[in-house]
C-alpha cells in the first residue's frame, strides 16, 4: 500500500514539473538488471511457504518517449526465481519459474545525475505454473556515467493462482539510461 500511495504521489509532482517543464527533450532507451528480496505478505502454509520468498532476478528493457521532466513509456520485463522454495509436495527450484511483464513506465528526471523510474506492470507466468498478477514499482536512481547508474527499487506484486499471493520486494541493481539523439 506504501509503494501505491508512493506512486501517486510521485504521478502528482511529476505532472506539476512537467506544466513547468515545457521543452521536449529526445526518447530514452531503458533498461535494468536487478537482483530482488522478496517479504511475502500472504502466506499459504499449505504449499509449504515461508514468510521469506526465494530470491529472484529481473531484466527490464523500455523506451520513455520524448518529453520534458517526466515521460512516459512502455518495457518488457523478464523475472525468475534463483532459489528453493515450498516443502517437498509442491516444490519450485531455482530457475523454474518465469515471469515476463509488460509494463508501462514513467521516467522523471530530478537533476542531471539522478531520476526516478515507476512503473505498473502484468506479470504473466510463463513457467512454473499459470499464473498472472498486478504489479507496481518505484525506483531511484544514480547516474556514475553517462548512460550507466545504479539503483535501489521497491515494488509491490500481487498474484492468483490456486490462492491469493502477495509480495513487497526490494532490489538492487544496475540501469542503462540512453538518451536517443535524433
Amino acid at each position: 500500500m506504501g509503494t501505491l500511495a508512493l506512486a501517486l504521489a510521485f504521478t502528482g509532482l511529476a505532472t506539476r514539473a512537467h506544466a513547468e517543464d515545457a521543452r521536449s527533450d529526445p526518447g530514452r532507451l531503458l533498461g535494468y538488471g536487478a537482483i530482488g528480496v522478496p517479504l511475502r505478505l500472504t502466506v499459504d502454509s499449505a504449499l509449504g511457504q515461508s514468510r521469506a520468498a526465494p530470491v529472484f532476478a529481473d531484466v527490464l528493457v523500455g523506451y520513455a518517449l520524448p518529453g520534458g521532466r517526466l515521460r512516459h513509456g512502455f518495457g518488457l520485463g523478464l523475472s525468475w526465481n534463483m532459489g528453493h522454495d515450498g516443502g517437498y509436495t509442491t516444490a519450485v527450484y531455482g530457475g523454474d519459474q518465469f515471469a515476463l511483464m509488460p509494463a508501462y513506465l514513467a521516467h522523471y528526471t530530478l537533476n542531471p545525475d539522478v531520476f526516478a523510474l515507476g512503473h505498473v506492470g502484468v506479470p504473466i507466468l510463463v513457467r512454473g505454473g499459470p499464473s498472472a498478477g498486478l504489479e507496481v514499482g518505484a525506483a531511484l536512481a544514480y547516474r556514475l556515467l553517462a548512460g550507466l547508474g545504479v539503483f535501489g527499487a521497491v515494488n509491490l506484486a500481487g498474484f492468483v493462482a490456486d490462492s491469493f499471493s502477495l509480495l513487497a520486494s526490494f532490489e538492487l541493481g544496475l540501469v542503462v539510461d540512453y538518451e536517443v539523439l535524433p
